[in-house]
C-alpha cells in the first residue's frame, strides 16, 4: 500500500511530457510577399520620372497657350470696345461728312427730325435732350466756336454779324456744353427775326456778353464754356435762291474780348 502512494506522488511529481511543436507554416511570408510591391529597379524608376516630367511640361505648355489665347481674346475684345466706342461716341457727337453739313463755325445735322434719320443723328438729339423738327420746316445750326476755331465762354464778348439766316423767321439762343439753357441775367435769352434790328441790305449784327450792349443783345451769365443755337424756319433751298445767298451766308462769329 506504501508503494502504491509513493508511486502516484511520485508519478504526481514527475513533469508531464508537452506535445511536439508544430514547425512554422511558410505562407505567410509568401502572403506578405504577395501584399508588398516589389521595390522597382533605377530604370524603370527613371523612366517613370521622365514620364511624369514631360506630362508637367506638357500641361505646362497646353496651359500657357490656352492662357495666351485668353489673354489676346480679352486684349481684342477691349481694344475694339474701346475703339467702337470711342468711335460711336465720335460719330454721335461731332458727326461726319455724311450726316453733318458746316457751314463756317456753324454745322448742322442733315437729317435731323427725319423718320429715316441715321442711329447717329437720332442718338445726338436724344442725347441733348431736342425734339428736332424735319428738316424741311427747320434747320438747327450749333456752333461750339468761333470763326476763328477758339472755343466760347460767357465771359467773353462775341458778335455775330452777317447777312441773315435765308428763312422765313428764326431764333437765336446761347447754351452750356451739355445742352441746357444758360440764365441771361436781366437781359434777352432769346432772340429772333421778329426782335431783332436789321442793318442796311438785310444785314445783322447781335452783341453776345453779360454786359449790356446797344441795338440786338443776346445776354450770358457765368464764365463757362457755351454754344449758339441758330434755328432757321423755312430754310430750303428756294427760300436760299429767293434771298440771293448761298449755303455759306451764315453770319460769322467774332470775339471783341474777354473778362
Amino acid at each position: 500500500m506504501a508503494k502504491k502512494r509513493n508511486k502516484l506522488r511520485d508519478f504526481r511529481a514527475a513533469e508531464l511530457p508537452l506535445p511536439p511543436k508544430k514547425p512554422a507554416r511558410r505562407a505567410l511570408p509568401r502572403v506578405a510577399a504577395a501584399s508588398v510591391p516589389a521595390r522597382p529597379s533605377r530604370r524603370s524608376l527613371r523612366l517613370s520620372l521622365l514620364l511624369d516630367s514631360l506630362a508637367m511640361r506638357a500641361g505646362r505648355r497646353l496651359l500657357a497657350r490656352l492662357l495666351g489665347n485668353l489673354f489676346e481674346i480679352v486684349l481684342y475684345a477691349l481694344i475694339a470696345a474701346t475703339i467702337g466706342f470711342a468711335s460711336a461716341w465720335y460719330m454721335m457727337d461731332a458727326g461726319s461728312r455724311l450726316t453733318v453739313e458746316r457751314d463756317g463755325p456753324w454745322q448742322t445735322w442733315t437729317r435731323a427730325g427725319a423718320p429715316d434719320a441715321d442711329p447717329y443723328t437720332k442718338a445726338h438729339f436724344v442725347r441733348a435732350g431736342w425734339l428736332a423738327l424735319n428738316s424741311a420746316t427747320a434747320r438747327y445750326y450749333l456752333a461750339a466756336k468761333d470763326s476763328s476755331g477758339e472755343a466760347m465762354f460767357a465771359d467773353c464778348d462775341y458778335t455775330v454779324s452777317g447777312a441773315a439766316p435765308a428763312g422765313r423767321r428764326w431764333s437765336l439762343e446761347a447754351f452750356d456744353m451739355q445742352g441746357r439753357g444758360i440764365d441771361p441775367g436781366p437781359g434777352r435769352a432769346v432772340l429772333t427775326s421778329a426782335t431783332a434790328l436789321f442793318g442796311p441790305e438785310g444785314t445783322l449784327g447781335i452783341a453776345i456778353s453779360s454786359t449790356v450792349a446797344p441795338g440786338n443783345w443776346l445776354s450770358v451769365t457765368g464764365s463757362a464754356r457755351i454754344q449758339l443755337l441758330l434755328t432757321v424756319f423755312g430754310r430750303t433751298d428756294q427760300a436760299v435762291k429767293a434771298a440771293g445767298a448761298t449755303r455759306s451766308a451764315l453770319p460769322a462769329i467774332v470775339k471783341t474780348g474777354c473778362r
